[in-house]
């Protein structure tokens, strides 16, 4: 529907248009008594090749229209639509993510780290409404968040940004998934709402802690409305090293375990195969991280539910389209 900033003055472009069109219709009858006057019309038109009556009014009506299109743009001309937005569920969503050392392999790009941090980083521009919590683990799990928050630019990413390679030289050896799985699931509130956790790892179980484990698998099928998304990050097809910083930020040969070996690592989707089998869950790997955003927002997505439709009202500028048609009539009038 067209509508216009300025409505109160539409009346004004009408009656300067029609204004326009008689005195154009005016100055033609007093030209034609002005031709009269050197002697007979027809021969005086036919010899001139002066237009007709008929094409005089329609130049008029194209002058006219045009001039009103030129005051419609000093309106503020509007095309008014409805858009229907689906309202849907805020979800809880724990990030489960591993900072264990293999994780700064550069299998994949800068680092396996890194690349899972910038792409949650990316989901969560994304999100609206999700309560938002992350633990991190190597060879023991912690929270870093002491509640579900909302605010995701002043407290989950700058959470997440604290997460580097030095924090990763200071938490515990190993990749304790079970202590993970039971730590991620006390994150999340008691209400009934849709919650989904997401725990993403190269899958080296350095730390098989069965028992917890088994109990993290018990809770998660306990707690029907959880969904566990176990997501692998790195080539399983080849061994990696870790690169070595120095104090300066510069590679400096690669990390060694306790007896100076250089430390080769590759994930082993197995176990988290295994897991998520007995939870109901799901395991999808990424071998490269190109496809990391893709998957988070398929998990997501799959479990929000649409709550109920608004209807809101869109305004759209045309003012650049009466101005391109004021053109065209005015166009049409010198050629006609």
């Amino acid at each position: 529907m067209l509508v216009f900033l300025h409505e109160e003055y539409l009346w004004m472009v009408g009656l300067l248009s029609l204004a326009v069109f008689l005195l154009y219709l005016f100055s033609l009858w007093r030209k034609r008594l002005w031709m009269k006057g050197f002697g007979r019309l027809e021969l005086l038109l036919k010899a001139g090749r002066f237009p007709g009556i008929p094409q005089n009014v329609i130049r008029g009506l194209f002058i006219s229209t045009a001039l009103a299109g030129l005051a419609l743009v000093l309106l503020g001309p509007q095309w008014l639509t409805q858009e229907e937005q689906y309202e849907k569920e805020g979800l809880e969503i724990v990030f489960a993510l591993d900072v264990s050392l293999s994780m700064l392999a550069e299998d994949v790009k800068p680092n396996r780290l890194q690349r899972a941090k910038a792409e949650i980083s990316t989901l969560v521009g994304e999100l609206k409404e999700d309560r938002l919590g992350v633990v991190v683990f190597a060879g023991k799990a912690f929270s870093l968040l002491p509640y579900l928050t909302q605010d995701y630019e002043r407290i989950f990413l700058r959470t997440l940004s604290l997460i580097n390679e030095s924090y990763t030289r200071f938490v515990p050896y190993g990749t304790n998934v079970g202590n993970a799985l039971l730590l991620s699931l006390d994150v999340f509130s008691n209400k009934p709402n849709e919650k989904v956790l997401i725990l993403l790892t190269d899958g080296e179980e350095q730390i098989a802690v069965r028992s917890q484990v088994a109990e993290a698998v018990r809770l998660l099928l306990e707690k029907k409305h959880i969904s566990l998304y176990m997501i692998g990050i790195g080539d399983p097809s080849v061994f990696s090293r870790i690169p070595h910083r120095d104090s300066s930020g510069k590679t400096a040969g690669y990390e060694r375990d306790m007896e100076g070996k250089i430390i080769e690592t590759r994930p082993d989707p197995s176990f988290l195969t295994e897991i998520a089998q007995l939870t109901g869950g799901k395991y999808i790997h990424d071998a490269t991280g190109e496809e990391l955003k893709d998957i988070f927002r398929k998990a997501i997505e799959e479990h929000r539910k649409i709550v109920g439709i608004k209807t809101h009202k869109v305004l759209i500028d045309i003012s650049r389209h009466c101005l391109g048609a004021a053109l065209v009539f005015l166009s049409l009038a010198l050629l006609v």
